[in-house]
């Protein structure tokens, strides 16, 4: 969080960093990053700037293009550089994209 979305709040954004930072043979940690996004988007089929650690559904800016752009950006370079993860017989079974 921070001091305008207030305590036990999660942002996204940093999310999607510690994905794309993850170790080159992380993939482990790539998908808890993407499932904890999906899980994030409260059924919204959209990211929040912030939401409540334990209660998705309560959240922060209901569109925020900033975290939207950053995700398809992560999803864009994980099929360039881990396409495993999202493509074909090896893809993450339950990651759906909302």
């Amino acid at each position: 969080g921070s001091t305008h979305t207030g305590a036990r709040r999660v942002w996204p954004l940093a999310t999607i960093v510690r994905a794309r930072t993850a170790a080159p043979r992380d993939d482990a940690e790539v998908v808890r990053c993407l499932r904890q996004l999906v899980a994030s988007s409260a059924g919204t089929g959209r990211l929040h700037e912030s939401y409540v650690v334990d209660d998705a559904s309560s959240y922060t800016r209901p569109w925020f293009a900033w975290v939207d752009t950053a995700f398809g950006e992560l999803v864009l370079r994980l099929v360039l550089e881990r396409p495993h993860l999202l493509l074909g017989d090896t893809a993450i079974d339950d990651f759906v994209v909302p």
